[in-house]
Parts: C-alpha cells; sequence; structure tokens
C-alpha cells in the first residue's frame, strides 16, 4: 500500500516524457493511487490536497515544479529523464521497481532550504541560485558584498552568484565554485570571471544577511538579477539588494539506496578505476 494517496504528476515536454508518463500513469493506476497529470493552461494555484508531486524530466523541470506547486507543502519525487539529475534521481528504465518501493515508504526525504531575495519592496523565492549579471556576460561590473553588515570586499567581475547547496551543483560549480554536501547549511558566494586573480568563492552559514550593491555598470547595458535562471529583475534606480534563508522549504524524496557522493561520481564523472566501478 502506498503512502502516498494523491499524487500530482508534472510533465512539462509530454513529447520526450510520454513513455515514461505511460508508465507512471500505468503503476499508479495499478495500486489503486489517485493522480492528476498537470496542465499547464491551468493555473498551478488551482491544484489543492495533494501529498506528493512527482514530476518527470530533469533538474530544470524540479525547479519549475517547485516554484509552481510550493503552495501545496508536499514532498517532490522526480523521475530523471535529463543528463545529471541531482533532484531528479529515480532511473526513468527502472520504474517498475523504484517508483512503489518509493511510494510504499521505502525513501529518504531530505529538506532543501531556499532563498529569499528582497529587491524594491518585492520578494523572490530562489531554490538554486540568485545571480547578478548585466545583459552581455563580457562587460565587467563593480559591486560590493556586505554580509551581516560587515564589508567583504568590492569587486569588478561579470557578475555574482549566491547559491544555496542545492545550487552548488548547478551554476555555481561552473564557475569555478565547491560543493556542498546537502548536509550543510551553508551558501556559497561565487564571482563570476572576477578581474582580481586572488577572487575565490567564499562559503558562509546559510542564515547569513547579505547585502549586495551595485556600484557601477556599462551605462549602455541593462543589470538583472536572475533567479534560478528563469527570471530576471531589472535593476532600475535602486542599486542594493538583499539575500537571507527563506521560510520555505523544499522536501525532496530518495530511494532507500540514494547516495549524494555516487551520483557525484556517476553525473560528473569523478575519477574511478574500473574496478571501483564494477563494485558500485
Amino acid at each position: 500500500m502506498f503512502n502516498y494517496k494523491k499524487i500530482l504528476v508534472v510533465v512539462f515536454d509530454k513529447n520526450k516524457s510520454n513513455k515514461a508518463l505511460k508508465e507512471v500513469q500505468q503503476i499508479l493506476a495499478d495500486n489503486a493511487c489517485e493522480h492528476e497529470v498537470f496542465l499547464e493552461d491551468k493555473d498551478a494555484l488551482g491544484y489543492k490536497g495533494y501529498d506528493l508531486v512527482l514530476v518527470i524530466g530533469g533538474d530544470g523541470s524540479m525547479l519549475s515544479a517547485a516554484k509552481l506547486f510550493s503552495h501545496l507543502n508536499c514532498p517532490f519525487l522526480g523521475v530523471n529523464l535529463g543528463k545529471v539529475g541531482f533532484m531528479a534521481d529515480l532511473d526513468s528504465e527502472n520504474l517498475i521497481t523504484e517508483l512503489p518501493e518509493v511510494l510504499s515508504g521505502k525513501n529518504l526525504v531530505e529538506e532543501k532550504e531556499t532563498l529569499s531575495c528582497t529587491y524594491n519592496g518585492e520578494e523572490y523565492t530562489a531554490f538554486n541560485e540568485i545571480v547578478l549579471h548585466t545583459q552581455k556576460s563580457y562587460k565587467l561590473m563593480h559591486f560590493e558584498l556586505k554580509i551581516e553588515d560587515n564589508l567583504i570586499y568590492r569587486k569588478r567581475a561579470d557578475g555574482l552568484i549566491i547559491s544555496t547547496s542545492n545550487g552548488s551543483t548547478a551554476y555555481s560549480l561552473s564557475a569555478g565554485g565547491p560543493i556542498l554536501s546537502p548536509d550543510v547549511k551553508g551558501l556559497v558566494i561565487t564571482s563570476l570571471n572576477p578581474l582580481s586573480l586572488s577572487a575565490r568563492p567564499l562559503i558562509v552559514p546559510s542564515d547569513s544577511k547579505i547585502e549586495v550593491n551595485l556600484i557601477k555598470t556599462p551605462s549602455d547595458l541593462n543589470s538583472f538579477i536572475i533567479i534560478d535562471g528563469n527570471q530576471e529583475i531589472k535593476i532600475e534606480d535602486r542599486k542594493d539588494f538583499k539575500v537571507t534563508k527563506s521560510d520555505k522549504s523544499f522536501k525532496l524524496l530518495h530511494p532507500v539506496g540514494h547516495d549524494f557522493f555516487k551520483t557525484c561520481r556517476d553525473k560528473l564523472h569523478w575519477s574511478l578505476s574500473k574496478d571501483e566501478n564494477s563494485s558500485n
């Protein structure tokens, strides 16, 4: 018997996900589990009363679903169709065995921290990262970083990334930032292509109060605060914004055998010998 009785199935690319979607629906039907497939032309706030959101896709789909359905206050489970899959980690080729096990309660629950960004009287929530950037990546901006009202540095760089531990395996990683283990309650602050060769990423406690002041950008370019890579807030006359830990959290289900570092080895191709690979 499944522990989750009413499931919202979320698919953003039905052509790519059709095979997995049909298999998921069959498994849920065979176990008399009430479920509904999300329709993009329906207001997400109209979906209520679910105790699990099951997302078919990759980590991008997981982030989009988390934003749309955070009001449900229920866990999320991902079926991975992407190339990486740190958040969506059920194997689409083994659904018939893996999915029933997770839904029957044989799972791990990971609670992920999120970020709150306040700018110009508005508040935004980020699950991965908050990025400061100009509309052209090769144009330097000059900004100031403060933590708990203490000046940390002033830098000239292409931009700045403030990421959660979840986001440490995303954009921040590609910019040279460190990977944070999921159980580390911290934030990674990474400058994008800084002019100073001494600039290094910084890890701070996740409850830090961070303030970023934009000192100067090229006069012919707009600058933006970018939330999770898909929401742009144009910086207007006000040049500063604040980042703190959000009250919202994001619960993610994993199979019982989930191992974050094995995922790193598999997805990031960390160096292993053939013997080591065969034993895992």
